[in-house]
C-alpha cells in the first residue's frame, strides 16, 4: 500500500479543505512535514488511521457513542460552531490486487443532526462507487492484508525508537513485526482456530463420560418403563372395579323402583327442587343480614334522621340567605331605579331593597349545628330518602318468603325421609350409598394414577431426548476422530511452516540489517555481522574475529542506529510495500548520527517515508542532505489567534544549496 494524498476538512485545526500530497514525482521516496508542537502532526496521523479504519482506530468494533465522543473532540472547533457542517477525511492510495496496481479512496464524513453526529464512509475503487456489500468486503480484506496492528507498527516517534533499544524490547517488536510483515499471523489465527476445533474433540475422557451418562439413562428408562407398565395395570384394575360397581348399582336401582320405592328420578327432582329452596334461602338470609347491618339501625332512629334532614335544610337555607341578603345590600338600587325612568331617593331605594330582602331571602335567625358541607349534606338527603317505607317492607316480606320457603323445605323432606324408612326399602338405599362412596374412592384413585402415569410419561420423553442428544454426540466424536487428527496434523506443518518461514526469513534480516549497521557507523572492520535468533529474536553483535561484542558499550545514538537498521532490514526482506512514519526520529541523536541516517537510511527505508519534524529536529545542513529524497515537503503553521493550521509548501522555508 502506498499513500497518494491526503484531506482533511475541518479536522482538528485544520479549518477548511487541507490537503497533502505523498506522491513521488521527482523520485524520492520521502515526504517533509515540518510543524512545530501544537500544529497538527499528530491530528495527521490520527486522520490516516480513521480514513482507513474508522471506529477500530480507537479500538472499538462497530460506530458507538464513544467511537463518536472521540470523533466531536477531533472535529475543528471553528467549524463545529454552525458556519461549515462538512467535516471529512478522504485518503487516496494504491495497492497491488490480482498482480495489478489499483487505485482506491476512502472518504469519512460525519454529518451533524439533531440526534447526534452521523458517520457516512464512501469507498471508490478505480473510479467506481463500491455498494455496500462490496465495502464490507473491502474493509474485511484490507484489515487482512494491512491490519491496523501494521500501521501501528509502522509508525515511529524518537521515543519509540529509544524504548526499543532495550533488548526485550526489540525482540519483542522484532518478532510482532515479522509475523505481520511476513504473514505468519494468518497461520497463527488458523492454528488458532483449528486448536478450537480440537478442543470439542473425541478426547477418551469426554467419550468415557458420555459412555457413562448413556449407561445411566439407560438403567433409569428401563425403571420409568417398567413403573408405567405398573401404573398402566393399576388403572385397567380400577376401571374394571368401577364397572363391577356400576353394575351391581344399576340392579339395585332397577329392583329398588321395581318394588314400589320412590322413583329414583322422582327423589332426584325433590332433591334438586330442595337445594334450589336452599339456595334462595341462602340468598334472602343474606339480603336480611345486610338489612340489618346496614339499615335497621336507621329506621330505629328514624325520628332523629328526619330532624337532623330538617336541621341541615334550615342551615343551607340559612346560608343562602344570608349570601342573598349580602348581595342585595350592595346592589346599585339607584341606577336600577334610574334605569327605569323614576326619580330615586334614599327611602325609596331602602324600601326596595327590604321587600328584596323579605321575598327572596328566609329572615329566620337559625342555629348552626352542623355546618355540613354540601357534599356530607347531601350524603344525609339520599339517606333519608332511601330510609322509607318500601324498603321496611321489602325487608319483612324476605322474612315472610324465607319462613315460606323453610316449611316447604321441611316437608320435602319429610317425604323422602318417610320412602326411605319403609323397612323393605332402607337397606337398598343404604347398599346403594355404599356403592356410591366406593365408586367416588375409585374414582379419587383413578384421577391420582392418571396423573402419576401422565408425570412418569413426561420423564420418558426427556430421558429418550438426552439419550437421543448422547448417542448423537458419541456418533460425532467417532466420526470426526479422523478430522481432529487430520487438523493437528495441519497445525503441526504449520507450525513447522512457520518455523522454516521465520529461519529463511530471519536470515535475510541479518545480512540487510548488516549492511545498513555498517554503513551507518562509518567505523571500517568495526562490526562483521548481526545476528538474530529466529525463536527469540535476542540480537548479536559480532566482530571480524567472529566474538560477541556487548552492546552495552554501544551508545545511545549507536544502539538507536542499530534499532533503525534491524528495522530496515525487516522491511528489505519483506518486499513489501508500506509506509513508514517518522516522527521526531532525529530528536536525540547527535549531528553525526544524524548526517548518517539522512544520507544512508532514509533514502533506503522504503517505496514511502513520511517524515514529521520540528525546525530545529532538521537544519540548512540537515535538509539539503535529505532534499534529494525528498518529493514533498509541507510546513504546518498554528495560528493562536484563529486556532487554525495553516499548510504552506516548503519546509520552514528552507532552499536548496544552489536553487534561488
Amino acid at each position: 500500500m502506498l499513500f497518494k494524498k491526503i484531506i482533511l476538512n475541518n479536522i482538528g485545526p485544520f479549518e477548511g479543505i487541507n490537503s497533502f500530497s505523498f506522491d513521488s514525482e521527482n523520485g524520492g521516496n520521502c515526504t517533509l512535514i515540518g510543524g512545530n508542537n501544537g500544529a497538527g502532526k499528530t491530528t495527521l496521523l490520527t486522520s490516516v488511521r480513521l480514513a482507513l479504519y474508522g471506529p477500530l482506530a480507537y479500538g472499538f468494533k462497530t460506530v458507538s457513542s464513544e467511537y463518536i465522543k472521540k470523533i466531536t473532540t477531533l472535529l475543528n472547533k471553528n467549524a463545529s460552531k454552525g458556519y461549515d457542517n462538512n467535516f471529512k477525511i478522504q485518503l487516496n492510495f494504491s495497492l497491488v490486487e490480482n498482480f495489478k496496481r489499483i487505485s482506491v479512496s476512502i472518504i469519512r464524513e460525519w454529518i451533524p443532526s439533531e440526534k447526534g453526529l452521523k458517520e457516512r464512509v464512501t469507498v471508490v475503487k478505480e473510479n467506481r462507487h463500491l455498494d455496500e456489500i462490496e465495502k464490507d468486503l473491502f474493509f474485511e480484506d484490507l484489515r487482512i492484508s494491512f491490519p491496523p496492528s501494521l500501521l501501528e507498527l509502522c509508525l515511529f516517534d524518537g521515543e519509540e525508537i529509544a524504548s526499543l533499544t532495550s533488548e526485550n524490547n526489540l525482540s519483542k517488536y522484532l518478532k510482532e513485526l515479522s509475523t505481520k510483515i511476513f504473514n505468519l499471523d494468518l497461520f497463527q489465527n488458523l492454528e488458532h482456530d483449528l486448536l478450537n476445533y480440537i478442543s470439542q474433540s473425541s478426547r477418551s475422557k469426554e467419550e468415557n463420560k458420555l459412555d457413562q451418562e448413556k449407561t445411566e439413562i439407560e438403567a433409569n428408562l428401563n425403571y420409568k418403563i417398567s413403573s408405567l407398565t405398573d401404573i398402566n395395570k393399576e388403572i385397567q384394575d380400577v376401571n374394571d372395579r368401577r364397572n363391577s360397581i356400576q353394575q351391581k348399582y344399576d340392579t339395585l336401582k332397577n329392583d329398588f323402583s321395581l318394588h314400589g320405592g320412590l322413583v329414583i328420578e322422582e327423589r332426584t327432582k325433590i332433591q334438586e327442587k330442595i337445594n334450589e329452596m336452599e339456595a334462595k334461602r341462602k340468598h334472602l338470609s343474606e339480603q336480611i343480614k345486610d338489612f340489618i347491618a346496614k339499615d335497621l339501625p336507621f329506621f330505629i332512629a328514624l325520628p332523629k334522621l328526619a330532624e337532623l334532614t330538617e336541621q341541615l335544610n334550615h342551615e343551607e337555607e340559612y346560608h343562602v340567605s344570608n349570601v342573598l341578603k349580602n348581595k342585595i345590600v350592595n346592589l346599585p338600587i339607584d341606577e336600577i331605579i334610574e334605569s327605569l325612568g323614576i326619580k330615586s331617593d334614599k327611602a325609596i331605594e331602602e324600601n326596595l331593597k327590604a321587600k328584596l330582602v323579605s321575598n327572596l331571602a328566609s329572615v329566620n335567625e337559625t342555629s348552626i349545628i352542623h355546618n355540613a358541607s354540601k357534599t356530607e349534606a347531601q350524603q344525609v338527603y339520599s339517606l333519608r330518602s332511601t330510609t322509607n317505607e318500601k324498603k321496611l317492607s321489602d325487608f319483612l316480606s324476605h322474612i315472610e318468603s324465607n319462613k315460606e320457603l323453610l316449611s316447604q323445605i321441611n316437608a320435602l323432606k319429610k317425604k323422602l325421609k318417610d320412602s326411605d324408612s319403609s323397612p323393605e326399602f332402607e337397606e337398598m338405599l343404604t347398599k346403594m350409598e355404599e356403592y356410591n362412596t366406593l365408586d367416588s374412592n375409585l374414582e379419587s384413585q383413578l384421577e391420582a394414577l392418571t396423573t402419576r402415569q401422565v408425570q412418569i410419561q413426561d420423564e420418558i420423553d426427556v430421558l429418550n431426548n438426552k439419550y437421543e442428544k448422547i448417542k448423537n454426540d458419541l456418533y460425532n466424536i467417532q466420526k470426526t476422530k479422523s478430522s481432529f487428527e487430520e487438523s493437528q496434523k495441519i497445525i503441526n506443518i504449520s507450525k513447522q511452516f512457520q518455523e522454516k518461514q521465520l529461519r529463511n526469513k530471519v536470515k535475510d534480516i541479518e545480512y540487510f540489517a548488516s549492511l545498513m549497521f555498517k554503513a551507518l557507523l562509518r567505523k571500517k572492520d568495526y562490526i562483521k555481522q548481526i545476528q538474530i535468533n529466529h525463536k527469540d529474536f535476542k540480537l548479536k553483535i559480532l566482530d571480524y574475529n567472529n566474538e560477541q561484542i556487548n552492546k552495552d558499550i554501544l551508545s545511545a545514538g549507536e544502539k538507536e542506529l542499530l534499532v533503525l537498521s534491524v528495522i530496515y532490514g525487516t522491511l528489505s526482506s519483506s518486499k513489501k510495500e508500506l509506509p513508514f512514519i517518522l516522527d521526531t526520529l532525529l530528536g536525540r541523536l547527535d549531528k553525526k548520527h544524524k548526517q548518517s541516517i539522512v544520507t544512508t537510511l532514509l533514502p533506503k527505508l522504503g517505496v514511502q517515508t513520511i517524515i514529521l519534524s520540528t525546525d530545529s529536529e532538521i537544519d540548512i545542513e540537515l535538509y539539503n542532505l535529505l532534499s534529494d529524497s525528498v518529493a514533498n515537503e509541507y510546513t504546518l503553521n498554528y495560528d493562536t489567534i484563529t486556532k487554525r493550521t495553516s499548510i504552506e509548501k516548503h519546509f520552514f522555508h528552507l532552499e536548496k544549496e544552489g536553487v534561488n
